[in-house]
């Protein structure tokens, strides 16, 4: 399969990674709008997060099982934002049927970008998209039904041009030739998984920016992390992520603000392809549990206070013990 022929289908499946979030944020933005009490919405934006980020690792764990369902979940996807933006339901039924939705097209998505790549840019690059559609949603610039038609298009392309192959179903290595032992792979995958959470509770944006700019910053952030490691390595972006943080906390305002919300995400695409490399035939658990890991800060912001300073140097010292481990093993295959 030709190289351009995985970008095309890569940025299909970032777009679609916008409509999704797009399509959710501006449903629940809608609903926000005509609730007159705190309560329900707090209560149901919390299901919506519950089903559409707590149950990834389930469905990443049956596509991981049942690859061939990995196409056709995106329209199984669609049907489910299709109900959940279109038949009149409870209000508790059509946000489940959204956070449906969002759940397994991440799951379907991220399994296939980590199946169908080997470095780190993909991985960013798809996930850039979302903060910026949900950005948009949330923030009633456009209406659901317009994310949702372009995510029906977008979605259409990606399983006509892997259909369109049937000689080559696309998947490569996930990169990490040297199978780990489970106990390795637990440590590793534990190390990443709470750098995940850390960037949870720390990569939040400023109550008083403008809308779009902070959204903008993380996208910006993901797909910028993922290129900057194929480009110089993976040591020397761990370092400049976690020189780059500690530049951010010398001063105040919007600009350094921005700056460490940036660092804090240019760890996205890392933690996503070194969590598939701790088990390389479960790309969608992977990626569900890295998923997962987000909902503490989503459900509890104030709950762990952690400084600014220790969270970058705990996330770099996890970004570095999982770069050892891997390193570390490729370096005893070469000499047996």
């Amino acid at each position: 399969m030709s190289r351009q022929h995985r970008a095309d289908v890569l940025l299909a499946l970032a777009l679609a990674h916008f409509c999704v979030d797009g399509v959710c944020g501006a449903a629940l933005a809608a609903y926000a709008f005509g609730e007159p009490y705190l309560e329900p919405i707090v209560y149901y934006f919390g299901l919506y997060n519950l089903i559409a980020f707590g149950g990834q690792w389930c469905a990443g764990w049956l596509f991981d099982e049942r690859p061939r369902f990995l196409l056709p979940a995106l329209f199984v996807a669609a049907a489910f934002l299709g109900i959940g933006l279109l038949a009149p339901l409870p209000v508790g039924l059509w946000v489940s049927c959204l956070g449906i939705g969002n759940c397994v097209f991440h799951a379907a998505a991220g399994a296939l970008v980590l199946r169908r790549h080997k470095n780190f840019g993909a991985p960013g690059i798809f996930v850039s998209g979302g903060a910026v559609g949900l950005g948009l949603g949330l923030g009633g610039f456009c209406p659901a039904w317009m994310f949702f038609l372009l995510f029906l298009a977008s979605a259409a392309f990606v399983v006509r041009k892997l259909r369109r192959t049937p000689g080559d179903n696309g998947f490569v290595s996930a990169g990490n030739t040297v199978p780990l032992s489970v106990g390795t792979a637990l440590g590793c995958a534990a190390a990443l998984l709470l750098c995940v959470t850390l960037r949870g509770f720390g990569g939040g944006g400023a109550a008083d920016a403008p809308a779009l700019l902070f959204p903008c910053v993380f996208a910006l952030g993901k797909a910028a992390g993922g290129v900057l490691c194929d480009r110089f390595g993976y040591r020397k972006t761990i370092l400049a992520i976690f020189l780059l943080g500690f530049f951010a906390l010398q001063g105040e305002g919007l600009i350094f603000a921005l700056l460490l919300a940036f660092a804090f995400n240019l760890t996205m695409p890392l933690t996503l392809r070194l969590a598939h490399r701790c088990s390389p035939s479960r790309p969608g658990l992977m990626f569900g549990l890295a998923a997962g890991c987000l909902l503490p800060g989503a459900f509890y912001p104030g709950a762990v206070f952690v400084p600014a300073s220790a969270m970058i140097v705990l996330q770099f010292l996890c970004l570095c013990f999982a770069g050892r481990v891997f390193d570390g093993e490729g370096r005893e295959a070469r000499t047996r």
